[in-house]
């Protein structure tokens, strides 16, 4: 593995596992701030190649209205092979879902959303995702 690269976004912090994988650990609240950085590191990554990200959600507590809003409006789905979420309760499925509903009827999802318990799961789930891209492009 190559150097791994880190980063501190407020409570937040996310590295970024080669080949493809960028590791989001949310702590508490996610406020605009935090939303405008964690979008401008997606973009970084995703336009210089697309990326699985697994966003660990069991220490998060709260995201603002207009974190929530800069997401939606400022994130672009081709950055992204998936998206997985470890730890996700009730609401936090509901955003995810609406967002991603959003970027689907605009016709800009390009990726699938997953929910999973732990670590371990999403690691499964992307293995199987990637052979499953890999099945497809031979």
């Amino acid at each position: 593995m190559g150097n791994r690269r880190e980063w501190k976004l407020g409570t937040h912090t996310a590295h970024f596992e080669e080949p493809d994988i960028l590791w989001v650990k949310i702590q508490g609240e996610t406020t605009l701030q935090d939303a405008i950085s964690l979008t401008a590191l997606y973009g970084e990554i995703g336009n210089n190649q697309p990326f699985f990200v697994v966003t660990d959600l069991t220490e998060a507590t709260s995201v603002e209205t207009e974190a929530r809003s800069h997401v939606s409006q400022n994130t672009n789905p081709s950055w992204f092979l998936g998206s997985v979420y470890i730890g996700a309760g009730f609401v936090q499925k509901a955003v995810a879902k609406s967002l991603a509903f959003v970027h689907a009827m605009t016709g800009r999802l390009t990726f699938d959303l997953h929910f999973v318990s732990t670590e371990d799961e999403a690691r499964a789930l992307i293995d199987r995702e990637r052979a499953q891209r890999n099945t497809r492009v031979a």
